[in-house]
């Protein structure tokens, strides 16, 4: 099944046709760019990564000449290209992407609690949702202090009572002030878990930082989190994005594709936003401060979640995998034609 860069629709298409398709937490989210960076989302623990279901692709190098890859064909770019990130090949032109049979009917969840518990809500989160059924896959974001809740929102492949028994430890959690558990025709579950974005202000800027938790949050880090949140600007995008790892992400090798970071137990991302540019340095102070802080328990960071703060890039986003990436560079593009503050440069 060949898909465009219009993901959501392709997405939304292939599931009333009856097929289950990998997607990202946004109907805005390309498949082009999201596929070369690995490609996370909510059936990841289902499915994979939506690079470990990619089984060809068409890429233009700087030449202009046209390279078809797969595992039999130019198999040293096909490896890197699942998970090496855009923007260091060549131009990707066309993907062919392996989907599956879905279920007729499937769960989703949406639990809100006020800010104020997050703490609560996140231990309890972060010890629950690597170890659950790997049929459940599930996002937690936490606002900033100002204006911000605490939001899980997740799916799981089976019907409403296995559901509610798995979900049991977290609706135990706080006092929820919103709980919503359906089960759905799948394609009703895909509108649920992509609803539209909400319209944002056109001129603000944010910036990101990411990482994988290799171990759950403590104190410590917990309070850095809450230091971050009562810091981060409101009225915009800010604050924690965590999403369960394990199930079929971990069972592919780190060496098997060029995506790395397999044996997490979370990934967890942060951002903080601002309309004013003089507010731009303290924010990105902020972030930067914040990864520091966290360091201890993540490692790693998300290509596709780039951070220009992050010094000698390339071991943090591609593990022990950046340096056979570095030969395929030299191959592919010896000229460096494709190439921004951290891409990866030739070998």
């Amino acid at each position: 099944m060949r898909i465009n860069r219009r993901d959501f629709t392709n997405v939304s298409t292939l599931a009333k046709q009856g097929y289950l398709a990998p997607f990202g937490d946004s109907r805005t989210v390309g498949i082009g760019g999201i596929t070369l960076g690995g490609g996370i989302g909510p059936l990841q623990r289902t499915t994979g990564l939506i690079s470990d279901n990619l089984l060809e692709l068409e890429m233009v190098d700087a030449n202009g000449k046209v390279i078809t890859a797969s595992k039999k064909r130019n198999s040293d770019l096909f490896w890197a290209s699942r998970g090496g990130g855009g923007g260091n090949f060549g131009i990707y032109t066309k993907y062919k992407l392996k989907v599956r049979r879905a279920p007729a009917r499937a769960t989703v969840f949406r639990i809100i609690w006020p800010w104020h518990q997050f703490e609560r809500v996140l231990k309890v989160w972060q010890r629950w949702a690597p170890s659950t059924s790997t049929k459940l896959g599930c996002e937690l974001s936490i606002g900033p202090k100002k204006g911000g809740n605490v939001n899980m929102l997740g799916l799981f492949l089976g019907s409403k009572k296995e559901a509610l028994r798995l979900l049991a430890p977290m609706l135990r959690v706080g006092t929820p002030s919103k709980k919503t558990v359906r089960l759905l025709p799948y394609p009703k579950v895909v509108n649920f878990m992509l609803d539209p974005d909400p319209v944002l202000p056109q001129r603000y800027s944010n910036q990101f930082s990411s990482g994988y938790g290799r171990r759950p949050f403590n104190d410590k880090a917990i309070k850095a989190m809450r230091e971050f949140l009562e810091r981060a600007e409101g009225g915009t995008p800010a604050g924690f994005f965590f999403l369960n790892w394990g199930g079929a992400v971990s069972r592919v090798s780190p060496k098997a594709t060029a995506f790395y970071w397999r044996k997490a137990k979370f990934y967890v991302e942060w951002n903080s936003s601002w309309l004013k540019r003089s507010h731009a340095a303290k924010n990105i102070l902020l972030v930067r401060q914040t990864r520091r802080k966290l360091q201890p328990y993540i490692v790693g960071s998300y290509i596709n979640v780039p951070d220009q703060g992050i010094k000698h890039s390339g071991p943090v986003y591609y593990g022990s995998n950046y340096a056979r990436l570095r030969k395929i560079k030299g191959k592919y593009d010896p000229q460096n034609v494709f190439n921004n503050p951290q891409s990866i440069p030739p070998g």
